[in-house]
């Protein structure tokens, strides 16, 4: 089946992927928020042993070589009951990986979109440390490449590239999970690369809200950290206690991150991550895009986001039209003023998406939604 899609900006058509491709990619999340953490950071091994004098025998874990260079080998103990228990668990742990990095590499053969190294080793870490456990979200483009394995069907690649990364987290939820990941933010980030360094934030230069990578005065890569803004504009800047990190508070963050989903980043043996649900992060690209006019840099941001999102409500409205219509009706009954900006983007997208989302409308949620409804425009 495929779903045609008529973008001003890129042109593209959205099909759905098989249903083995489907069922592969469901089992990679199962296991990648199953499984532990040694299967998604471990290196493998060997173990072997070696007699001594005294005729007992012991054991040893040999690291694979890595960059031409053994590593040391690790001693596990007397070839006895536990020692071998201990083998065994590991072994275990090896095969297990090595089961989810082939189902990585297949789903990457069939053309599911994939981060670049810097976003998954970023990714890694962070899963590694526990962020997506205390509900920490990916949003932007990489939460977008996941949405082709969670709703079975094919992205442009095009659409889920990026060069930087976006991390959020309600503020309620930092506070009430009473944990934190082990490193502060920047020290996670330098053990991926050292170059990483803290940004002073243009709000308050005592607080860091981004963390970038930069060779020369190019900045080459990016990590932010956002939480919803629910209260005055001044709130510019929270403490999210458990990724040991300032934010930057932005207004529509709510709606995004409410009801965050399940996914897995095809990198290494597959990142579990949490990502916004696909309907929700649709509707709310259509939120932010009249808001990013202010330069080239930022309305090329916007350009994106409508082709995302009209990608999405064609997606949706074929395969999970209740969900789309659901979230647009909550969207929508928050207020005069979502409405009002709800509009503005709506006349951005493509006229069948348009269509799809006007039609939703009943009379009841105001004339800004409904003008574009009659208009068509």
């Amino acid at each position: 089946m495929s779903l045609p899609i008529n973008v001003p900006h890129t042109a593209m058509s959205l099909e759905t992927l098989p249903i083995s491709i489907q069922t592969l990619y469901a089992d990679l999340v199962e296991r990648a928020w199953s499984g532990s953490v040694s299967e998604l950071t471990g290196r493998g091994g060997a173990v072997y042993a070696r007699p001594a004098a005294d005729g007992r025998r012991y054991l040893y874990w040999q690291p694979p070589t890595l960059g031409g260079r053994r590593a040391a080998a690790e001693y596990i103990g007397i070839d006895n009951e536990t020692n071998r228990q201990r083998i065994a668990a590991r072994q275990e742990t090896v095969a297990a990986r090595k089961e989810r990095r082939d189902m990585v590499r297949s789903l990457r053969a069939a053309r599911l979109p994939a981060p670049d190294k810097m976003t998954g080793d970023v990714l890694a870490a962070l899963a590694e440390a526990g962020a997506f456990r205390l509900r920490a979200a990916v949003v932007g483009s990489v939460a977008f490449m996941s949405y082709a394995g969670l709703l079975g069907v094919r992205i442009p690649a095009s659409l889920a590239r990026t060069g930087d990364l976006d991390i959020a987290q309600f503020h309620s939820v930092a506070v009430a999970v009473e944990d934190e990941i082990g490193d502060s933010f920047l020290s996670l980030l330098q053990r991926v690369d050292k170059g990483f360094a803290a940004v002073a934030s243009p709000l308050d230069s005592r607080h860091t809200l981004r963390y970038a990578l930069r060779k020369g005065e190019e900045e080459v890569y990016s990590v932010d950290v956002l939480c919803p803004l629910r209260g005055p504009e001044r709130d510019r800047i929270t403490y999210l206690r458990a990724l040991r990190s300032h934010a930057q508070t932005i207004r529509y963050l709510d709606y995004l991150l409410y009801h965050e989903v399940n996914a897995a980043v095809l990198h290494g043996a597959g990142i579990p991550v949490n990502v916004p649900a696909p309907e929700r992060y649709a509707l709310h690209k259509i939120l932010v895009s009249p808001m990013r006019t202010s330069n080239p840099r930022s309305q090329a941001k916007a350009r994106k986001d409508i082709d995302q999102a009209a990608a999405l409500v064609l997606a949706l409205h074929e395969l999970r039209p209740d969900d789309l219509a659901d979230a647009w009706r909550e969207l929508l009954d928050r207020g005069p003023s979502w409405r009002k900006t709800a509009a503005r983007g709506l006349r951005q997208l493509p006229a069948e998406p348009r269509q799809i989302l006007a039609d939703l409308v009943p009379e009841r949620f105001g004339d800004e939604v409904v003008k574009v409804k009659r208009s068509g425009r």
